[in-house]
């Protein structure tokens, strides 16, 4: 053991004590040993300090720090501080880890000769059930091995979500760096997801489901409001400054890509915020179309072009998010009736949800199409045509 590395988990505690033994139990139980786990306990008000120093007293790797409530972006940056492990990883206090995550990421760095090991993920009810699930971060099934260069435009397509639960990475590219997640905030992964990757030297992903994501309701994301709206908008202004800072050849990509950004917004969020008078404030709505609107000038100017699909849901999405800036959504003009106005919004949303379906096909239709060269790939492998394995 000694001569395998020290590997610090920080799972930050808030609240969570229907859970917490549960995910501790399942981290405890990696096959993998040298471990430090901080238990980060970020002033919750319930029974989990007391929870976290029971583990503390059964088992030695158990560390506890105990703190003032400052939220998950200041718990992680306690963690940091205190870790002395030459990885680190995080894991959220309602979740489960699989018992092979640390050994699997390990063992995936020494055979890639990588130093960030990302994996894939499943999710789970407050009940332990298996929940079925879509993430594009899982959509593939062989290892990827790719340069920082090509996990970032990953990342930033959404092929790749931010979460920091989903990778180990060295303890270095948190540790006198400068890195800190930004406190007082949410959606502080996609505000940092960049700075990790873009720090690696190779990034292995592996095509195994390490992870179990539990939805449930009172966790971070379960509801939207104007103030996450904000935040997000935040997050995605800290990815774009450090890429284009970092890799300034990416600059042109950022641009079409944050477009991009806002054209694939979750529908159901979408259409839900249109609905319902889109749960954002006319002042945070005005600076969305404006953002809007300098992006895609910056597009026209640039070398990449905007695809025409593209340009028709952004004028869409502008088109919704003006009614809602200007107070003018689901009310008539003077012209039509409350009634007509408001259906005209639904309409709205419903070709908001045509455009997402086409796209969803086009989507499902290119994993077909890998699916069908792999399985000519390993057909011609074995010496047999395609054509013979199909019928």
């Amino acid at each position: 053991m000694e001569q395998e590395p020290l590997v610090s988990i920080i799972i930050p505690v808030y609240k969570v004590e229907k859970f917490l033994d549960e995910c501790v139990k399942s981290v405890v139980a990696q096959t993998y040993r040298n471990l430090e786990i901080l238990l980060v306990d970020d002033g919750s008000p319930d029974d989990c300090p007391a929870m976290c120093d029971a583990w503390a007293t059964r088992d030695p790797r158990v560390r506890v720090i105990h703190k003032p409530n400052g939220g998950l972006s200041d718990a992680r940056n306690a963690g940091i501080a205190q870790a002395t492990g030459s990885y680190i990883y995080f894991a959220d206090s309602d979740d489960t880890v699989a018992p092979t995550l640390v050994e699997d990421c390990l063992n995936a760095m020494r055979e890639y000769d990588a130093d960030l090991v990302m994996f894939q993920f499943d999710t789970i009810s407050e009940n332990n059930k298996p929940l079925l699930s879509n993430y594009r971060h899982n959509d593939f099934t062989e290892v990827q091995v790719l340069t920082p260069v090509e996990a970032i435009k990953k990342q930033v397509k959404a092929e790749i979500d931010g979460y920091f639960w989903a990778f180990l990475a060295p303890a270095s590219t948190y540790q006198g760096t400068g890195f800190s997640f930004p406190v007082g905030r949410k959606i502080e992964d996609l505000s940092r997801i960049c700075n990790v990757i873009g720090e690696a030297t190779r990034v292995v992903r592996l095509p195994k489901a390490l992870y179990h994501y539990r939805m449930r309701e009172g966790s971070i994301t379960a509801s939207w409001d104007p103030q996450l709206t904000r935040d997000w908008t935040r997050a995605a202004d800290d990815r774009e400054e450090y890429i284009v800072h970092r890799f300034p050849e990416l600059k042109g990509f950022m641009t079409l890509q944050q477009l991009n950004f806002f054209a694939n917004l979750d529908y159901e969020t979408m259409r839900q915020s249109l609905i319902a008078g889109l749960k954002i404030d006319p002042e945070d709505a005005d600076a969305l179309r404006r953002r809007i609107e300098g992006l895609t000038k910056s597009a026209d100017e640039g070398d990449e072009p905007v695809p025409e699909t593209l340009r028709e849901l952004l004028g869409l999405l502008k088109l919704g998010i003006t009614k809602v800036a200007d107070g003018t959504f689901g009310k008539a003009d003077g012209s039509s009736t409350d009634d007509d106005a408001e259906n005209d919004d639904v309409t709205l949303a419903d070709r908001f949800r045509d455009m997402r379906e086409d796209w969803r096909q086009l989507r499902i239709q290119r994993i077909e199409n890998a699916e069908e060269r792999k399985a000519e790939r390993k057909a011609a492998r074995n010496g047999v045509t395609f054509e013979s394995v199909s019928h």
